[in-house]
């Protein structure tokens, strides 16, 4: 049950920096002086001539044509019979009223018409009319949110960062979007290719299916489905979690820098959005199947359509099976995956959504630590097939979600829309991890260890968008609210009688460990239970024709319980009430293609250790502070942005190892971690038939203050990311063949520990794939990809001289065989 503690607002700290004082005191002010004039709005935006700029939802088509109707500010009668059961899928972009109507009509069956006394009538197609606005009077499509069936590498608007309905050029920070075509033309199978291949984002591994997302020096907390959060920051949630794979998301869009305003709790890294597949009125069924290297093979049907003659009921099932092998010696994996979505015209301005996925995974041999290093940190000369695990390790999942949506929209162009989402998630873990002994060079002991984790993640956001009027100029306004709940559940023992012991210079002819047979699960436990509620609101200001000024704040309420017994039972409870995390942002047009922006943004993050007095720590902090250029080029088909960032965290605890001080161990305040750098994004299509995504971002990340001043911070990231991919049709007669690929090149990772004496390296490293995809007719496609051309051998991850040290994967394809109806 969630409960916010009161009381509701607390005063704004004197260690608040004054910028962010002034942001919020300026947000508040704006948006408390604008809500009376809001209840009262008609919604009517003033008639403007020649072509505007329209960012229009999909939704049933009455709905759309009114809001169309209302910003173009013109007046439209229509039986709400014509339209019932019809679906539009929006309009971005910018167009004259006679292109929009057309573009919002093509297919429907209607026009519309022109009376004497200028108002405009919706009728059936061969009535009598003075003036009927034809489809073909649209000389080119503008892309909306939804990215299938686009064939695009990007998308025409993102919510994400403020939930207001923006393009990529009107979010004053630095995004990119990983769309559904770009997901199938590189095969990404899960969310870590789609961020291996995300401009800014590291992926560090501490197990086989355990992966942590680092950007801008930090790690990423959350992850948003349809914008909703949840919670990834427990050591253990990626054990529980499910990997999310790609076959049921339209596109993954990522906001770089500190993300509080929607998410409350976490670091200045990112907001990772995945965005599920939504149900179609036509009829329409892909059946994929694929087969790779180490025996992959993977079936995929996705089948969606209405669900009645009215097309008021629309449902959507995706089913994935896939059973592989591994170029590591002892693993395997199977997963399968049900998805299902109904969607539902409750009334002509009503939508309701009802969704279920279930995921099934298991891993055998599963490999935890992966391999060690010589002391000094050097690699021991192992093949890439090398797996220091029993083939009875195992890491199985399930994972049960329920989400629903509820979204009503107004006449005056106001839609408020509720959201539920509820994750149940279940793993059993037996693994091991190697320690070497004492004394030795290369001897290594294996330390087995059984887990089960059950872990229940519950979210609930509401909020309500639309424009206002203010000073004779349209404004945008969202106000909403979330709240969420993690409880997690943690049982876990070892083997103290186990003892097996290798010469990993002699392992291809020694390893054989037994499995362990003295394990008890509930030699550990413990429960943590995080609460978080907050309000937000952003508002976006149309300042003048070219420049727009978007201001939000957030109040948090966040409540983390521990409970522990291992010999004792310990309980431990912490709380932050009335958190205030402002954001602002301007844009300021150019000219028609190119934007500048500056933006300051902050997130806020609890934690509950003690320091040498026993107090708990204050909450570490994390701002962003960003300026950029961005552009849309060829009719809006092209995005590109260049951003110069700064991101700070302040407060991080750091334990303290001097027994003097801390005898029973405590923590400290960190110093200010600073990271500085450049992200150049460049997404979409140079012409028709060439996509075209390049990303490039330069991290520096240090400690700006005490003992550690000056030294590196993030040591386990590469300070240069440049990843490219592209895909091109041939001309002529080969037009039914396309060929692509991808380039991903990375400088030199370093790892060491403060205090000690090993260094483990990385050198600089770059990947290359290629793929290429032939359409026999209009309703098969072969599709062939191969990664790591060049069959580079490199570690992916450095971590310790005793383990979770993984190498990247060889040279691998993949053939694909897609069929669409």
């Amino acid at each position: 049950m969630f409960r916010a503690t009161l009381p509701l607002f607390r005063s704004v700290p004197h260690s608040r920096k004054p910028l962010a004082v002034a942001i919020l005191g300026a947000s508040l002010a704006l948006q408390v002086g604008i809500l009376q004039p809001l209840l009262s709005t008609t919604g009517q935006a003033r008639a403007e001539s020649a072509t505007r700029q329209y960012t229009i939802e999909p939704g049933p088509l009455g709905a759309v044509l009114s809001r169309f109707a209302s910003e173009s500010g013109v007046v439209l009668s229509f039986d709400a019979g014509l339209t019932s059961g019809k679906r539009s899928q929006g309009l971005s972009g910018r167009y004259s009223l006679e292109q929009g109507f057309a573009q919002l009509l093509a297919g429907s069956g209607l026009k519309v018409m022109r009376s004497d006394s200028g108002d405009y009538l919706l009728a059936p197609r061969g009535s009598d009319d003075v003036l009927e606005m034809d489809a073909t009077s649209v000389t080119g499509q503008q892309l909306g949110a939804t990215t299938e069936g686009t064939g695009s590498y990007t998308t025409g608007s993102s919510s994400t960062a403020t939930k207001l309905n923006l393009s990529l050029r009107e979010t004053p920070q630095s995004v990119s979007v990983i769309t559904r075509q770009r997901m199938d033309d590189q095969n990404m199978q899960n969310l870590d290719d789609v961020l291996h291949n995300t401009t800014g984002i590291t992926i560090i591994r501490n197990g086989a299916e355990r992966s942590e997302y680092v950007a801008r020096g930090q790690l990423v907390d959350n992850l948003q489905i349809d914008g909703v959060p949840t919670n990834i920051s427990n050591s253990y949630s990626m054990d529980a979690l499910s990997k999310p794979v790609t076959e049921i998301y339209d596109r993954i869009e990522v906001v770089r820098g500190a993300t509080g305003l929607m998410e409350g709790a976490g670091n200045p890294a990112a907001a990772i959005n995945l965005v599920r597949k939504r149900p179609t009125v036509e009829p329409q069924l892909q059946v994929t199947t694929s087969a790779g290297s180490w025996d992959n093979y993977k079936t995929v049907v996705d089948a969606s359509s209405a669900l009645n003659d009215q097309h008021t009921l629309r449902g959507r099932t995706v089913i994935s099976y896939n059973n592989a092998n591994s170029y590591l010696d002892t693993q395997q994996k199977e997963n399968q995956l049900f998805y299902g979505i109904l969607e539902a015209d409750l009334g002509e301005s009503t939508l309701g959504t009802l969704g279920y996925s279930f995921q099934k995974e298991r891993n055998s041999g599963y490999d935890w630590s992966a391999l060690p290093t010589q002391a000094d940190g050097k690699f021991f000369p192992l093949s890439r097939k090398t797996s220091l695990t029993g083939d009875w390790n195992h890491l199985d999942k399930r994972n049960t979600t329920v989400f629903a949506n509820l979204e009503h929209r107004f006449d005056n162009d106001w839609k408020i829309v509720g959201a539920l989402n509820q994750t149940w998630a279940k793993s059993d873990f037996l693994g091991n991890f190697t320690m070497l002994v004492p004394g030795t060079q290369s001897s290594f002991r294996l330390q087995p260890r059984l887990f089960r984790y059950d872990d229940t993640q519950t979210s609930l956001d509401g909020y309500a968008q639309g424009p206002f009027q203010l000073l004779g100029r349209q404004h945008e306004l969202v106000v909403g609210l979330n709240a969420r709940k993690d409880d997690f559940d943690y049982h876990g023992g070892n083997d103290v009688g186990y003892s097996y012991v290798f010469d990993i210079n002699d392992y291809a002819s020694s390893f054989n460990p037994p499995r362990p047979t003295g394990l008890d699960v509930n030699k550990w436990k413990y429960n943590i239970t995080q609460e978080q509620e907050g309000v937000y609101a952003a508002s976006r200001f149309s300042l003048t024709d070219s420049t727009s000024l978007i201001l939000g704040s957030r109040v948090s309420w966040f409540k983390t319980e521990t409970l522990t017994n291992v010999t004792r039972r310990i309980e431990s409870e912490y709380s932050e009430n009335g958190e205030v995390t402002p954001y602002a942002g301007i844009v300021q047009d150019l000219n028609d293609n190119l934007s500048a922006y500056a933006s300051y943004t902050e997130i806020f993050k609890p934690q509950n250790n003690l320091d040498r007095n026993g107090s708990i720590l204050d909450p570490m902090t994390g701002s962003n502070y960003e300026l950029g250029l961005k552009g849309e080029f060829l009719d809006k088909t092209l995005n590109a942005s260049l951003a110069l960032f700064q991101t700070d965290q302040s407060g991080r605890a750091e334990y303290v190892d001097d027994e003097d001080l801390c005898p029973a161990g405590c923590y400290r305040a960190s110093e200010k971690v600073r990271n500085r750098g450049v992200d150049l994004d460049f997404n979409g299509a140079l012409t028709p038939d060439w996509n075209l995504s390049v990303g490039y971002t330069y991290t520096q990340s240090k400690y700006v203050g005490g003992e550690q001043k000056g030294d590196d911070y993030t040591q386990s990231a590469p300070r240069h990311l440049f990843k490219l991919a592209t895909d091109y049709r041939l001309p002529g007669d080969w037009s039914k063949t396309r060929v692509g690929g991808s380039f991903y090149a990375q400088s030199k990772m370093v790892q060491s520990e403060y205090g000690e004496d090993y260094k483990i390296e990385q050198d600089a490293y770059h990947l290359t794939s290629l793929h290429v995809i032939h359409e026999l007719d209009r309703h098969f496609e072969l599709q062939y990809n191969l990664d790591n051309v060049f069959d580079k051998k490199y570690y992916q991850t450095v971590g310790n001289t005793n383990y979770w040290n993984f190498q990247g994967e060889p040279r691998n394809f993949n053939l694909t065989l897609r069929a669409k109806f």
